[in-house]
């Protein structure tokens, strides 16, 4: 298993779970604890796929944006300056990944394609302050804690979410929300591991 957001959410550090730095690509896509290694979905196939782990992930958005938008509609849609890091070949999936920074909206995305310098479309959604845009449901940064538990509790991942953090699917593709003071300081969707 390796784990896609380092430092993004350490409550989900495990014995079995590898960490990496942000500025080191996975090594593997495969899980490393145990005696077989057994490879994991990719995003296009948890969207595709008819699996109730991955429902939410298939049907949520923040404001316009969701997992799988081109990123001509993610231009659309932020008006703020954009701040792009440099392309990343990842051998865990022999795609190219590349973090979209817009730190004047609280918008950081994880885009991905194929091929270097090719279109790309968004992996992960994270928001911060000063973000104001909402879930589906209508979550976002400084709502309370209780309003998240009451509009995702039938995705509630117990399991997974620890004091904090609320994992709402599945940590390889849902949302987490994180907590301080029982107010919501940052919004993820997609998949915080592989």
């Amino acid at each position: 298993m390796k784990f896609m957001k380092a430092g993004l959410f350490n409550f989900l550090l495990l014995p079995a779970l590898v960490t990496h730095p942000t500025s080191s690509p996975p090594i593997s896509n495969s899980v490393l604890a145990g005696a077989e290694s057994t490879p994991l979905p990719t995003i296009e196939n948890r969207l595709s796929a008819d699996n109730s782990e991955f429902r939410l992930l298939q049907q949520e958005s923040i404001g316009t944006l969701k997992i799988g938008l081109p990123e001509a509609k993610v231009r659309q849609a932020i008006s703020c300056d954009l701040q792009r890091e440099a392309e990343q070949l990842w051998g865990a999936d022999g795609a190219y990944h590349q973090k979209w920074k817009y730190p004047n909206c609280g918008i950081t995305l994880s885009m991905v394609s194929e091929q270097k310098g090719a279109t790309k479309s968004i992996e992960s959604i994270t928001l911060n302050s000063p973000s104001r845009l909402s879930t589906k449901r209508g979550i976002h940064i400084g709502s309370p804690e209780s309003s998240v538990v009451k509009a995702y509790k039938a995705e509630w991942n117990r399991e997974s979410s620890k004091p904090g953090f609320f994992v709402a699917g599945s940590v390889y593709g849902g949302l987490i929300f994180q907590f301080k003071n029982g107010k919501v300081t940052q919004i993820f969707l997609g998949a915080a591991a592989e």
